[in-house]
């Protein structure tokens, strides 16, 4: 059954809106397709919590699933009952199947980059990079998932006739309100990367704001500034503090040392010492 509905939701997707459609094994659509979105989003969040350690992975593997349906959760809802309204006939489980058609688009898309993020954080990439790369990875996957889930009202309307025009538009207003939802629930949910100077942590104290964070990781990409995490707050000296050179605790130098001349009065100093 998974295999067979994977096939039809990459390959055949009219086949599966016309199913949803007809109401015909409706739940078990549901049910396929949920299980298709925990392994995905599951599989995608071990890779992303592969930068920091083990521990990381494990959670972001159920974080990133558990952010996609809590938003789902927040915002479905408020589409359902503007469709109805206008007019729909599609039924709760109806809608609710197409929309997860639309967030197994998502995952599988999601996957399908889970190599590509892993190479990168395997070669050693820096942190706002792999942090940039994550969210243009869902967005993009988030644009296919939409344009889907677009497809499948669109379906419904001009040839079904069970879904209003009007009810297109709303579509394209809830998409803006899922997203803006979306970014702000995974900056409450975050860490899902982690950075590497710091102990793991379940859940960040709240600080800024996610376009802030894109903002300056964006700037550190394109001013050249690609930050060590394990040396962050480190002086010219390796791993070493003002108060460490006085005390002679340092090791070496990462540049030249300044060598100076001695004063005129030290010189004649020496020379009267000597005499």
């Amino acid at each position: 059954m998974f295999n067979s509905m994977l096939n039809q939701l990459l390959r055949n997707r009219e086949e599966l809106f016309a199913k949803i459609f007809s109401g015909k094994d409706v739940m078990k659509i549901i049910g396929s397709l949920l299980l298709i979105c925990l392994i995905f989003f599951g599989i995608y969040g071990i890779v992303m919590g592969a930068y920091n350690s083990v521990l990381q992975a494990i959670t972001s593997m159920v974080k990133v699933p558990l952010l996609f349906l809590l938003t789902l959760l927040i915002c479905y809802p408020a589409l359902f009952m503007f469709n109805v309204l206008l007019g729909s006939k599609l039924n709760l489980e109806q809608s609710f199947a197409m929309i997860l058609m639309a967030f197994a688009i998502i995952a599988c898309v999601m996957v399908s980059f889970a190599p590509i993020s892993l190479f990168f954080i395997i070669i050693g990439w820096s942190y706002s990079f792999i942090r940039l790369l994550q969210v243009a990875i869902f967005t993009i996957a988030g644009i296919a998932g939409m344009i889907v889930l677009s497809n499948g009202f669109t379906l419904a309307c001009e040839k079904y006739e069970i879904y209003p025009k009007l009810g297109i538009r709303i579509f394209r207003v809830w998409v803006i309100i899922f997203a803006f939802v979306g970014t702000q629930l995974a900056w409450n949910l975050r860490p899902f990367v982690g950075t590497r100077d710091r102990p793991f942590s379940l859940f960040r104290e709240q600080e800024s704001n996610f376009y802030s964070a894109v903002f300056h990781a964006t700037r550190d990409i394109f001013s050249g500034k690609h930050e060590n995490e394990n040396n962050q707050g480190k002086s010219e000296l390796e791993g070493e503090t003002p108060d460490s050179i006085m005390r002679g605790e340092h090791t070496y130098y990462r540049t030249k040392p300044i060598i100076t001349e001695p004063k005129p009065d030290t010189i004649g100093y020496l020379e009267d010492s000597t005499q």
